[in-house]
């Protein structure tokens, strides 16, 4: 697990799973760019230097847990990326353009499949014993006591949560600011 910066977390699995939690890579956590709370330290990476992110978990729709011009690039980046977040931001993330998104209430789980690429590649052998598995996980929704909303109009009409993913053998959970591994 690699903090980068206030709740933002880049997990690497040993399956070869890789989650972004609560991605947040701009200078100020608000509407705009030149007003609001900004860092105070500069982000340790650009989205452009993160290889691979096969998931995004979102824990609430606060602007320094949930923004635009980040998960916007990661979509756009990476295609393939799926998103989770809390029941009641599905519309939030088709309105920004993202349909590969689910939302879940708590206690809810989803299981993930990602299939490496079919496309052969020169280091590969033409044996079955040389194709890479499938990637396995499994992805909840849990209680957590905060509060979520994006303007004075819409305080806690969006679920917030805390997250367990399960990925080769290794379990993660984060509450928004924490991240537990075993």
């Amino acid at each position: 697990a690699t903090w980068l910066g206030h709740a933002c977390y880049y997990v690497e699995f040993p399956n070869g799973l890789r989650v972004l939690f609560d991605p947040v890579f701009e200078d100020r956590c608000s509407p705009f760019q030149w007003l609001g709370p900004k860092r105070y330290t500069e982000p340790p990476c650009q989205i452009r230097d993160i290889p691979i992110i096969d998931a995004v978990v979102i824990s609430h729709s606060h602007y320094d847990h949930l923004s635009y011009p980040t998960v916007k690039e990661i979509s756009e980046r990476h295609p393939n990326c799926h998103f989770f977040a809390p029941l009641g931001n599905k519309e939030w993330f088709t309105q920004s353009g993202i349909n590969n998104m689910t939302e879940l209430d708590w206690w809810d789980q989803r299981e993930i499949t990602l299939s490496p690429s079919e496309t052969p590649t020169e280091l590969q052998k033409t044996d079955d014993a040389s194709k890479a598995a499938d990637i396995r996980a499994r992805i909840g929704c849990l209680p957590c006591q905060h509060a979520s909303g994006r303007s004075p109009f819409d305080q806690s009409v969006t679920l917030w949560s805390s997250w367990s993913v399960e990925a080769g053998g290794s379990k993660v959970y984060f509450a928004g600011y924490v991240i537990s591994m075993t």
